[in-house]
């Protein structure tokens, strides 16, 4: 960063300027931006500060002489209304942060929803071994709940769920491939029925890892031959304890047989093709292969979202059901939520959800050093008229960066419709 410092009488429009005050003693939303017309530069002159640093690598360019000149602010008409833009300026920045209050309460209402979820799967898990039918039945009640919320709003999008510390990982597993399955399922005009049945087939999806032993699932390097085998018979072990259950529908049983199952022949235990895989199930191998790139599986090291659907695209698309992946893709965006961004103006971001009206303009948390963590910006990135110039991997990252953007080293998503009415 090439920084000069000037007098306040020498801004001038197309200059980067860093305040150094506190965010709440100026009108501006941030306290870094550039000077883009004449009322920012009255209002800059009239704060209490002599010098304002600039950082020129982000100005537009202007020679040294043009820098030193005193610049004399052009004469305008200005109406009642305008005669103090400060006031303007202020009204506009309140309404600002009540609306990112409304954006923060939304999206803990989004995560406390998940959480709620969580636990359920949790539970009805514990009762498997002990009473299979009551889990069953929990499943159904759970799953009912989860489409309901689904089906009450035409605008349901997905949400990355923000959630610093996590454990018991199959169960966040359960519920992002739940979530993810039912608002795909959704796209894809399934009717609440099928919706059901590929609810309850995410969520047991894995039921066979109950039959493959701890140091083979947590093993944190690659399998060994033998123990890739043992591993791959986990769909089959889990539909022989579906089976077993008794009050499990033949459609759930058939996506826990074949969730890992390729259009190509490529998948496991079968090696199944086109034609013996149901939209379904084909519907729960995306959304599964999604979340176990995004959250590491098998000792593989975790991608970011936007990493997670280049390489679902580019190099595994044969597997899939085209229409299928398209749509996923489609409704996660180009920047899926949970894809930590550097914004046009440099800023780093992390995608919250995003804008069905424009993939490339998502909603997005803003890492600010002069704004508190728990104030931190929440932006439409339509609105902002700002645009992301590349995506970043967490591990790009600092450790203060981590920490105010509340990354985890797990995804968790759930969905939200747009009145955000969560958490029955």
């Amino acid at each position: 960063m090439k920084e000069k410092t000037l007098d306040k009488h020498q801004l001038r429009i197309g200059l980067f300027v860093m305040l150094d005050l506190p965010w709440m003693s100026h009108p501006f939303l941030t306290n870094s931006f550039k000077i883009r017309n004449q009322r920012q530069l009255r209002i800059l002159r009239q704060l209490d500060i002599d010098q304002v640093r600039v950082d020129l690598d982000r100005s537009d360019i202007f020679s040294e002489d043009e820098l030193g000149e005193t610049v004399t602010l052009e004469a305008t008409e200005t109406s009642e209304a305008d005669e103090d833009p400060g006031s303007t300026l202020w009204a506009e920045k309140n309404e600002r942060i009540r609306r990112l209050k409304q954006r923060r309460s939304r999206l803990n209402q989004c995560a406390k929803c998940y959480m709620q979820k969580v636990s359920l799967a949790r539970k009805l898990m514990s009762h498997l071994r002990s009473a299979p039918a009551q889990a069953a039945e929990e499943a159904h009640e759970l799953v009912d709940g989860m489409v309901g919320e689904l089906i009450e709003d035409a605008e349901t999008t997905v949400q990355l769920v923000n959630l610093k510390h996590q454990d018991e990982n199959s169960y966040h597993h359960a519920i992002n491939v739940s979530a993810l399955a039912l608002v795909l399922g959704r796209k894809l005009g399934l009717d609440e029925v099928q919706l059901r049945l590929l609810g309850q087939g995410a969520l047991f999806h894995d039921l066979g890892h109950l039959k493959i032993p701890t140091q083979i699932l947590m093993k944190k390097g690659p399998l060994t031959e033998p123990e890739r085998r043992f591993y791959e018979q986990h769909p089959r072990y889990g539909a022989e304890i579906a089976r077993q259950i008794g009050t499990l529908p033949v459609g759930v049983i058939e996506i826990i047989a074949k969730h890992h199952e390729h259009l190509d022949g490529s998948g496991y235990p079968g090696g199944l093709r086109a034609n013996d895989i149901g939209l379904l199930t084909r519907i729960l191998t995306v959304v599964n292969r999604y979340d176990n790139l995004c959250n590491g599986f098998g000792g593989e090291r975790a991608l970011s979202p936007h990493q997670a659907v280049s390489r679902m695209y580019s190099k595994e698309r044969q597997c899939y059901d085209p229409k299928v992946l398209t749509t996923f893709i489609t409704n996660l965006g180009v920047y899926p939520p949970g894809t930590v961004v550097r914004l046009n103006d440099a800023r780093i971001a992390v995608v919250i959800s995003i804008n069905a009206d424009d993939l490339l303009k998502p909603n997005v948390l803003v890492y600010s050093e002069e704004i508190p963590a728990e104030e931190a910006l929440v932006l439409d990135l339509t609105e902002e008229g700002i645009g992301i110039r590349e995506s970043l991997h967490r591990s790009e990252l600092t450790e203060k960066q981590i920490e105010y953007l509340n990354l985890s080293d797990k995804l968790s998503y759930y969905f939200q419709g747009a009145r955000g009415d969560l958490g029955r």
